[in-house]
């Protein structure tokens, strides 16, 4: 996000070499949502983005004061399709995840009653997206229905079987970014793996600040608390944070179990 509408490629710096190259593992497509105005445009390419023709040069040419950019690694069994590419898009709101959580019949059902998207891929990412966007629709702010859609996920599917519910979600007032993520269920990642970062800086353009995974190097960025949504006010960039909260209802035995994991 910038300050004021401005070349990506410029704002962005190095950091977009350093996304590119990780799509050496992440091969299973990539996405961009970019708004102008209140319109998001989205792009998603089911290719890898190392073999893509199309990308630098609509990255060169990119103009904007947000954006959102994810690179995907399939999740076992579903398929590489453009459908199944981030990021989502619901009217002027965009999603991207970064995790994995198990799509059982409950998660599948919850999703369709409580919301009025529906997925057009197979992707759990998609239903995590459908669950933000039908409790908005119920009247919670944009900080928390995510976290609600994080608690029905840990509710409804079996222990064990939720990795991370790390995402990104972009509406035309601000950039949400939430950080929830179980390590000890994915001992192959690397340390950090599922961790969000984000660094403010400003050069003669004018100001900037940047969301990632997969832990950057340069001690400049700022970890993400777990179980915080981080909220960037678009033009003015004005940071503010919202804590997991107890729901209102009585916790379920996998909530209660997954809250303690990190306290």
């Amino acid at each position: 996000m910038t300050d004021r509408p401005r070349a990506v490629a410029a704002a962005a710096g190095e950091d977009l070499r350093t996304f590119h190259d990780l799509g050496r593992i992440h091969r299973d497509g990539w996405g961009i949502a970019a708004w102008q105005g209140d319109e998001p445009t989205v792009v998603r390419d089911p290719g890898p983005v190392m073999q893509s023709t199309r990308f630098w040069p609509m990255v060169d040419a990119l103009v904007t004061d947000q954006a959102m950019f994810h690179l995907r690694l399939a999740s076992e069994g579903l398929a590489v399709t453009t459908e199944n590419c981030h990021p989502f898009r619901a009217g002027n709101v965009c999603f991207a995840h970064n995790g994995q959580f198990d799509k059982s019949p409950a998660i599948v059902a919850e999703a369709s009653a409580t919301s009025s998207y529906r997925p057009r891929g197979t992707t759990d990412s998609e239903l995590y997206f459908a669950l933000i966007l039908g409790h908005h629709e119920r009247g919670a702010d944009w900080p928390e229905a995510i976290m609600a859609a994080a608690r029905t996920i840990i509710d409804l599917v079996p222990q064990g079987r939720v990795w991370a519910l790390d995402c990104l979600l972009g509406t035309p007032e601000a950039l949400y970014a939430f950080s929830l993520a179980f390590p000890e269920q994915v001992p192959d990642k690397p340390e950090g793996y599922f961790d969000l970062h984000f660094l403010s800086t400003e050069d003669e353009g004018g100001r900037s600040l940047r969301i990632s995974s997969q832990g950057p190097e340069s001690p400049e960025w700022t970890l993400l608390t777990q179980r915080t949504v981080l909220r960037i006010e678009r033009s003015t960039l004005t940071l503010s944070t919202t804590p997991w909260q107890r729901p209102r209802r009585a916790r379920s035995r996998l909530e209660f179990a997954s809250q303690r994991s990190y306290p």
